[in-house]
């Protein structure tokens, strides 16, 4: 088993360490260079100095990247969250205003909500932060956490997922599912007709079920999905196109109504309201810009 030296800590400085775990999360030197505005030949020097340090090769080289040793793997995810507990101890005494910040703040949010939720959130945002940027980015569900950590986001809207501490979070929205259909449609929409139609399906990930499925199918219901999309509107179009029903929440359904003119129907089945949470890492709880960013949110109202 390797030895790491005695004198560790009087050899090793807090860059050498977010060396190492930019190279572990990118698994390409040229990548992590960039990540952290150092040269390629900074990263490599740095490399040899950890190795040297931990007595341990860190990563081998497999193809076009560097695969972690069983060291690495172990070391790497627990000093980046040290690195981001000493980051928000760090910022708890930087001041911040609100008024003059220009800090970019990065929201994770889902496409598919994206077109109805973001620009109101800007433009209160914008209203208290003149001079700050906030940039919109699409964050898987299996990578909340890590997007929180590495502060790639600030903050993450999405479904209720079981995310545990040190992954916080709280209820932002609730709100009923409706269906559209085309307008020339003069039926009543009972959940037999619901049933025997094709659905879209929206949702940014490649595979799985989406949200309104999974709540089908714990009363037992299924239904037939004719196409998969990542954004409600381009489903808009394709029911206007195909005639078959899109499954959505509730305000969504209503901008879409005029916008590609369909008909509105109330969910015909019992499901549970589509839940949305915002999430952020506890790491950064005491950053005075994220304390008031999340503090913007319970004063927004988006219900």
């Amino acid at each position: 088993m390797n030895q790491i030296h005695s004198n560790l800590l009087s050899k090793i400085d807090l860059n050498l360490l977010r060396v190492l775990v930019a190279i572990h999360r990118e698994r390409q030197l040229a990548r992590a260079a960039a990540e952290l505005s150092l040269t390629p030949s900074a990263i490599s020097h740095a490399l040899r100095r950890l190795r040297d340090i931990f007595d341990d090769e860190l990563f081998i080289r497999s193809g076009r990247f560097l695969r972690p040793t069983a060291l690495c793997d172990k070391l790497a995810p627990e000093l980046n969250e040290v690195l981001a507990r000493m980051q928000g101890l760090i910022s708890r005494g930087v001041s911040f205003s609100p008024a003059t910040t220009q800090r970019v703040f990065r929201i994770g949010m889902p496409e598919a909500i994206e077109a109805e939720l973001y620009p109101r959130l800007y433009r209160h945002l914008q209203r208290i932060a003149p001079s700050a940027k906030f940039e919109s980015l699409a964050v898987p569900h299996s990578q909340i956490g890590d997007y929180l950590l590495n502060r790639n986001a600030d903050v993450v809207i999405d479904v209720a997922i079981a995310a545990r501490a040190p992954v916080m979070q709280k209820p932002l929205l609730k709100e009923p599912f409706a269906v559209l259909s085309r307008k020339q449609d003069k039926y009543q929409l009972t959940q037999a007709r619901y049933l025997a139609h094709k659905h879209i399906a929206v949702s940014t990930r490649a595979r799985g079920s989406v949200l309104e499925d999974l709540l089908l199918k714990e009363i037992g219901v299924e239904r037939e999905i004719l196409a998969r999309v990542q954004s409600y509107q381009t489903a808009a179009q394709l029911v206007s196109q195909t005639g078959a029903l899109l499954t959505l929440p509730e305000r969504i359904a209503k901008q879409l109504v005029t916008q590609y003119g369909l008909r509105r129907w109330a969910m015909p089945i019992d499901v549970p309201a589509t839940r949305l949470q915002l999430y952020w890492h506890s790491a950064y709880q005491n950053d005075a810009a994220l304390t008031w960013l999340l503090a913007e949110f319970d004063d927004l109202a988006l219900n």
